[in-house]
């Protein structure tokens, strides 16, 4: 279940107040996002595309320099899907998943990175830390909740 759009809405003002506070400029996508991703061959789910729209990552710290989380986030012309077996990791169980994984933060140049896993039906996602060994741990299926998180640096984003 996703967050209404009300609730997404305002997670990007606050991660775009965040950025704005730190310096970083944060322009939205000059392009179609849709269309870059699937040139890319990126699945990218609404709320990604809703991220995108409004501010297109922090190019310019991507991919050499962080914010004060130790994080960059990638602009949509830098999104990557790889597909492949995956260890998957939920508080309730460990699956192993064939399923492409996009990166779309770089933590501590690249030390962890966090990704999302499209399911199926093209709408549902999980957002997880990548933190080596095709492992995919999963911390949420809200892209509002986890920009929430990124904001506060909260304990929940370390698995």
């Amino acid at each position: 279940m996703h967050p209404s759009p009300d609730s997404l809405s305002e997670a990007l003002s606050v991660l775009l107040a965040s950025w704005q506070r730190q310096g970083i400029a944060c322009p939205p996508s000059g392009g179609d996002v849709r269309q870059v991703a699937i040139a890319n061959g990126v699945r990218l789910p609404a709320d990604f595309v809703q991220l995108y729209r409004a501010a297109n990552g922090t190019p310019e710290l991507y991919p050499n320099e962080l914010d004060e989380n130790y994080c960059s986030f990638l602009p949509v012309e830098a999104l990557r899907t790889e597909e492949k077996g995956w260890r998957v990791l939920t508080a309730e169980a460990e699956t192993m998943e064939r399923a492409g994984v996009t990166v779309f933060v770089d933590y501590m140049h690249r030390s962890w990175e966090y990704g999302f896993l499209v399911e199926a039906n093209g709408l549902d996602y999980r957002i997880g830390i990548l933190a080596g060994d095709n492992k995919f741990q999963v911390l949420t299926t809200s892209l509002s909740q986890f920009l929430r998180w990124y904001v506060a640096d909260a304990d929940e984003l370390y698995g």
